[in-house]
């Protein structure tokens, strides 16, 4: 079940090859600087737009070329994660290295790194099946791709932002 999504996803985009998909990452981007909301929620109101402006610029836009497009800004999140998630991996790996050096150490036994890799590796699993079901709960409709696509798009742009500001936390700790 693990790679269903992986290959509903490589699948759609075998007749969709043939046309070139024009997306740019500037309107969820744009989005985001223009928020007037605080906190967290108001940027993931900006997950799909780049995706939108994909599919909307498109004439009587297939199922598939929308999926395409929720493929593409869910590529992006994806390059913005694991750009976050590296990021955290070295601030964890410094501050558990500080902590180790305390006297807390006895008491407190976890470590930042070892939890951070783990709910990553969680989230991954629980994300395929999530997106998974979306897709099977509509199996024989027309929209399936695009459902299976727009829920990746949006549970990676979620990690992403909660990943970023988990680097940005972490930082102000320094």
């Amino acid at each position: 079940m693990r790679y269903v999504l992986t290959l509903i996803l490589a699948l759609l985009a075998l007749p969709a090859a043939a046309q070139q998909i024009d997306f740019s990452p500037q309107p969820t981007e744009d989005c985001i600087a223009n928020q007037r909301l605080p906190g967290a929620t108001a940027d993931a109101l900006c997950i799909g737009e780049a995706a939108r402006a994909c599919f909307t610029a498109i004439p009587n836009a297939s199922d598939t070329e929308i999926a395409m497009c929720m493929g593409l800004e869910a590529e992006y999140w994806h390059q913005r994660m694991r750009t976050a998630y590296d990021r955290m991996l070295a601030l964890s790996e410094a501050a558990d290295a500080a902590f180790f050096e305390t006297v807390e150490t006895d008491a407190v036994r976890f470590s930042l790194v070892a939890d951070l890799e783990q709910m990553q590796a969680q989230w991954e699993d629980w994300r395929e099946i999530r997106c998974a079901v979306e897709a099977v709960m509509r199996r024989g409709l027309p929209h399936r791709m695009s459902a299976a696509a727009s829920c990746t798009m949006r549970r990676t742009g979620e990690q992403a932002l909660f990943l970023e500001r988990a680097v940005k936390f972490m930082e102000m700790q320094q």
